[in-house]
């Protein structure tokens, strides 16, 4: 049996779509590899899904298939932190029955192995432990003559050049280089949900990926248009903007946010314990500052045994009433749920045997904590995020929103998307301006995967709201990355001047007297092939019709407007193009893409070559801000 069918057969005892879905990409992502390796360069590729939509499955499918195919070096990375590292290794361990699977410390049965079967080591992006395998696999001798396989987990954290503005490399880029370097040829996959900065790299890096292959999520998988969509769904509860200050500021109490999810758990946890399910998780996410951990989970605590009293006090005047109502808010989504009085009853017997508990998820914790099964309630800030797997998660708790958001990283916190949540008894509580956050990124993720599926790999573009920012700074090079900004004026400051033909007929039927015209989004595309910078990079028409297509496709509600003149004799160098009148209309158009055509004489006097032609002005709409790379 070979290494793919052997890994097919475990995964169809999971779900036979599933298996059929890790076939497809196994087999798509290997011809894109042997359409592009030569066996003697270093190429690297990206394999983009959904926030916990299985890429892992997927990745070790591709494994097996590179397996199949004569590779037999592999390494593979996780981001800094020992819960997934420990994760990882052992679901490697357990999924790859046909390979020799080594963790950190397992450098001597490494070094002792004979290469009977394909090799796979799962590190953490750590200085340390990078530089110690890497020592170990060039005294191995097993990269020699070998190409090496390199999938990096999470690749768009830590991996990158943190370094690139100030001309040096950062220590983690710089091991891992050398570890593709070991080898004359090397395979180096790249991973991820949130490839924002991957996609960000200059052509130069050496980072940014020659072919990207999306998979998309299994039919039963709950994800950003299930929990953030727009109108409001049922399961988003909204809480007051600021619970955690409330809560730091006054011993005890309990904001009624979170007092509502709590209770609201306890009634899913109630509901589970009679159907015979030992496992349900409730995230809490107030801050990435550990003492505001240790806050919640103490006051958590305290409210979970003031429940208890309450629920076996006579007269239950305190809590029986309120996780009733909450019973009848998810019996409206889950009418099977189990009858009140037995839920009630439940949740009694939970709390009287202390099975509920609270537990903190951060640096200081220790790796042994199990939230896989058992009744939880996990406290924690960034150890919440990238890669960990939190079973049966059906409650979420939010209060922090950082001041410049970046979108990689609040979608990376999406840990509530999964497939093995109940759609019914799913809520998250969060406040309004988090909740309108997550639903704007959840729009600029779709209309970035839109772009990947359509083979549009070379031009495609981050649309994000103004005041979002797609990505840590630190790994973007300035000199490649564009920023196109909505509501900002953009003219060609050496315009082509040989487009009057093309042009005077693309607009004939617009008269210049009407202030402006509604028009289709495919009128300026088509005008915009005509116009434009002999400098593209100062004002690059193609990147504009991209820019217009995707905004008619991805956001049906933006309007397109055309302003002509005509006669114009404006001179070369000027600094300026638009009058006040039609910069005033054209600000009045907030949320429209408005190009603005001059027709220029085009005298030599006025330093032109003699001719008319039409010099373009775009404005994007007000509240979009357009990333993309340039050619360095």
């Amino acid at each position: 049996m070979n290494h793919l069918d052997y890994y097919l057969n475990l995964v169809k005892l999971q779900s036979v779509s599933l298996r059929d879905t890790v076939q497809e990409t196994s087999t798509a992502v290997f011809n894109l590899i042997s359409e592009k390796f030569d066996y003697r360069s270093h190429l690297t590729g990206l394999l983009l899904g959904n926030v916990q939509s299985g890429k892992t499955g997927q990745l070790l499918g591709v494994v097996s298939t590179l397996a199949d195919n004569g590779f037999e070096i592999f390494i593979l990375l996780t981001t800094d932190n020992v819960y997934l590292q420990k994760q990882t290794t052992e679901r490697t361990a357990a999924s790859l029955g046909t390979f020799n699977v080594y963790g950190e410390s397992d450098d001597l049965p490494f070094l002792t192995n004979k290469l009977s079967k394909p090799i796979i080591v799962v590190l953490k992006k750590n200085t340390n432990v990078l530089r110690k395998w890497r020592n170990l696999l060039s005294s191995s001798d097993y990269c020699t003559g070998r190409p090496v396989v390199i999938i990096d987990d999470e690749a768009d954290a830590a991996s990158l050049n943190t370094l690139v503005n100030k001309e040096r490399i950062s220590t983690i880029n710089k091991h891992l280089t050398a570890i593709k370097d070991l080898s004359t040829s090397s395979l180096y996959i790249e991973v991820t949900a949130t490839p924002q900065a991957i996609l960000l790299q200059s052509n130069v890096s050496g980072w940014k990926p020659s072919f990207i292959y999306y998979f998309k999520p299994g039919s039963d998988y709950i994800g950003g248009d299930f929990i953030y969509a727009q109108p409001k769904p049922y399961c988003i509860t909204l809480t007051d903007e600021d619970e955690l200050s409330a809560i730091k500021n006054e011993d005890g109490y309990i904001p009624e946010g979170l007092k509502t999810a709590l209770l609201t758990y306890l009634i899913v946890c109630g509901h589970y314990r009679i159907q015979g399910t030992d496992t349900c998780n409730f995230l809490v996410h107030p801050s990435v500052r550990i003492a505001d951990h240790l806050t919640f989970s103490t006051v958590l605590g305290e409210h979970l045994n003031e429940f208890l009293i309450a629920v076996t006090d006579d007269a239950e005047s305190f809590i029986r009433p309120q996780l009733e109502f909450i019973w009848n808010d998810l019996k409206t989504t889950k009418p099977d749920i189990e009858s009140f009085e037995d839920v009630f009853e439940a949740v009694v017997n939970l709390l009287e045997n202390e099975l509920v508990r609270v537990m903190m998820l951060n640096s200081t914790t220790d790796i042994s904590v199990n939230y896989q099964t058992g009744y939880n309630i996990i406290v924690g800030g960034n150890s919440l995020g990238r890669g960990v797997t939190f079973p049966k998660l059906q409650t979420v708790y939010y209060c922090r929103k950082a001041k410049t958001p970046q979108a990689d990283t609040f979608w990376q916190h999406a840990r509530v998307f999964g497939y093995d949540r109940d759609r019914g008894l799913l809520r998250i509580f969060l406040p309004p301006s988090l909740y309108n956050l997550f639903s704007e990124l959840n729009v600029s993720n779709k209309l970035l995967i839109n772009q990947i599926t359509a083979d549009n790999i070379t031009d495609i573009q981050l649309f994000y709201p103004k005041g979002i920012s797609p990505t840590r700074k630190n790994v973007l090079d300035n000199k490649a990355v564009n920023l196109i900004m909505g509501g900002v004026n953009f003219f060609a400051t050496m315009p082509r001047q040989d487009n009057v033909l093309n042009v005077d007929v693309l607009v004939e039927d617009y008269d210049e007297e009407i202030q402006y015209h509604t028009v289709t989004p495919t009128i300026l595309a088509d005008i915009l092939q005509y116009v434009g910078d002999e400098n593209c990079e100062d004002w690059n028409s193609e990147k504009y019709i991209n820019t217009v297509n995707t905004l008619a496709t991805k956001r049906p509600t933006t309007k397109f407007a055309l302003i002509v003149r005509k006669g114009r004799d404006i001179g070369k160098g000027t600094g300026t193009l638009l009058s006040p009148t039609d910069r005033k209309i054209g600000d009045g158009l907030r949320d429209w893409v408005v190009l603005t055509l001059y027709r220029v004489n085009g005298s030599e006097s006025k330093g032109w070559l003699g001719s008319p032609f039409y010099i373009p002005n775009i404005k994007l709409p007000t509240n979009v801000c357009i990333y993309d790379t340039i050619d360095i």
